[in-house]
């Protein structure tokens, strides 16, 4: 199948590993810590972007895709730093997130830590952000405290709701509240019936959606097959070209199913074990994030490290040339 996982997710999957010593206890809960939780504080990046580099038509945009991202640790602040560094070799003005924005606290609590410091660089240079609605805030759990939550986020980010659709340059962004039926309670048939018309009434050449369960996964969460069920269909029928989410903290991409790439870009922060499933193309449990390019009828899509490294990447056409 083709997929990869870095060998220190060995180590952070913590149930295999037997301790033995007194040391060994040590590094466990370092490892743990380190890139299972990211308690670590980190250095904000202090680069100076050029603002509004980039260029975005009716034919090209640049975007970046970042899930699972809200710490304030160490590991958040290294992809940020990578994000700013890739920023200046290949200007972005738009950054799709895939949701838990932020851990620890409520995002009025903790707004400056998980957003405004490692992120500085690109608010600074105008950067313009899309936010699906993530889970590990809100508990899952349908109460008071998880709308305010919700309501937060909403406002903070100036979104007309929990999910809407946005328009760049040649795509249509269909962002999608995976929480609502985990959340409220209510809200799911509405949101379907919703999508089902802009999806139909859209005429973008790409049509990219945005999420935060992912409907495939080879991780610790596994597949959302309820999500899967409800979405996959219009995807398939509307003509989704790719399809982006987090939740679990790897990096995956499927081959096609039935025309739809799944995406996992939920190692924004955090790391847990992926292996790889049948639907696999490639799979890493690596901190990262992605930049992708469109121009015309294709979208050149790559995953990168802390260190810049592009750990996958794939061409794809758009379903709509064909």
């Amino acid at each position: 199948m083709g997929f990869t996982r870095r060998g220190v997710m060995g180590l952070v999957g913590g149930a295999a590993l037997t301790v033995v010593a007194g040391g060994s206890v040590r590094a466990f809960l370092y490892e743990k810590l380190r890139w299972g939780e990211d308690f670590f504080p980190g250095t904000p990046p202090d680069i100076v972007l050029e603002p509004e580099a980039w260029t975005t038509s009716n034919e090209a945009i640049t975007f970046a895709v970042l899930g699972d991202n809200g710490t304030g640790g160490r590991n958040q602040m290294d992809v940020a730093r990578q994000m700013a560094r890739t920023y200046q070799q290949t200007p972005y003005g738009l950054v799709l997130l895939a949701g838990d924005i932020t851990y620890y606290g409520s995002l009025e609590s903790r707004w400056e830590e998980v957003f405004v410091e490692p992120y500085t660089p690109l608010i600074d240079a105008g950067v313009e952000w899309e936010l699906a609605i993530g889970n590990h805030e809100i508990s899952e759990n349908k109460s008071d405290q998880a709308v305010e939550e919700i309501q937060a986020q909403v406002r903070r980010f100036g979104k007309p709701g929990t999910y809407y659709t946005a328009t760049h340059g040649p795509m249509d962004v269909f962002v999608l509240d995976t929480s609502i039926p985990l959340a409220t309670g209510e809200g799911g048939p509405e949101q379907i019936a919703w999508l089902e018309e802009v999806l139909a009434a859209s005429t973008a050449r790409w049509k990219v959606a945005l999420m935060h369960e992912p409907p495939y996964s080879s991780g610790a969460h596994a597949s959302h097959l309820a999500v899967r069920e409800a979405v996959e269909p219009l995807f398939i029928e509307y003509g989704v070209d790719v399809a982006f989410s987090g939740h679990d903290h790897h990096y995956e991409r499927t081959t096609p199913q039935s025309g739809v790439v799944w995406i996992v870009s939920g190692a924004g922060a955090k790391l847990t074990r992926v292996d790889g499933s049948e639907f696999t193309a490639h799979a890493e449990s690596t901190l990262q994030f992605m930049l992708a390019r469109i121009d015309g009828d294709v979208m050149d899509l790559k995953a990168i490290t802390t260190d810049g490294s592009v750990i996958d990447q794939v061409i794809l056409e758009a379903r709509s040339a064909s």
